[in-house]
């Protein structure tokens, strides 16, 4: 995998033509509202993130462990009404720009190992301070990124998972807002999920440690 960032503008390619929503110019993915135009679907999609994260709020538990099925379940709640296959791994391998993600045939079994060496290494997410607990939730993120099990909503769930363990360890939730989806905040989140390819999580600690103490401004 390389570690040029991407382009913002690009969206993931695959050479699966058909996953397509008919009438949208190969735009918007097939989907159960059979909406044809990108903005659109980006305000379908926004006002589910939304209800999404009120949901996943109510009725996760503080000191759950969670694992794959939660993630799948968050997903589900997040893009259910929206895409069929909303909750399952994705089978057909994607791209953005240069950036190739996590295999499709070898998709399970590195979800199994995520789930066992990540995810439930690092929740519920308990920990003394705010700079730790932006360690547990940055290896989770930048991992689960790196991965991209879902065939859409990966930034966004990752996002949702994240504020999930800010709420485990007591925090008013994370606010990744300053990121954006273009620019150099944009550019460096990239380059933090590229550096966790090596196992190397600082990038990315020092992003959601600002995102954490940003959601405590803002309570």
């Amino acid at each position: 995998m390389k570690k040029k960032p991407h382009p913002p503008s690009l969206k993931y390619h695959t050479d699966v033509s058909s996953e397509f929503e008919p009438g949208s110019r190969n735009k918007v993915l097939r989907n159960l509202l059979h909406i044809t135009s990108v903005r659109e679907m980006q305000r379908e999609e926004s006002e589910a993130y939304r209800e999404a994260e009120r949901t996943i709020i109510s009725t996760f538990q503080m000191d759950q462990r969670l694992y794959m099925s939660d993630v799948h379940s968050i997903h589900r709640n997040f893009l259910g009404k929206i895409y069929a296959w909303a909750g399952k791994p994705r089978s057909v391998n994607i791209t953005k720009g240069d950036f190739t993600f996590a295999s499709a045939y070898a998709l399970s079994a590195t979800l199994d190992s995520f789930e066992r060496e990540i995810l439930t290494v690092n929740t519920p997410c308990e920990a003394k301070t705010i700079e730790e607990i932006s360690m547990k939730i940055a290896t989770v993120h930048a991992e689960f990124l790196l991965l991209h099990p879902y065939r859409e909503g990966n930034g966004r769930t990752g996002r949702l998972l994240a504020t999930l363990m800010a709420y485990q360890a007591g925090l008013p939730g994370i606010d990744f807002s300053f990121i954006g989806n273009r620019g150099r905040e944009f550019e460096k989140y990239i380059g933090a999920v590229h550096e966790a390819v090596g196992k190397n999580y600082s990038l990315m600690t020092e992003i959601v440690l600002r995102a954490l103490r940003g959601a405590l401004r803002r309570s």
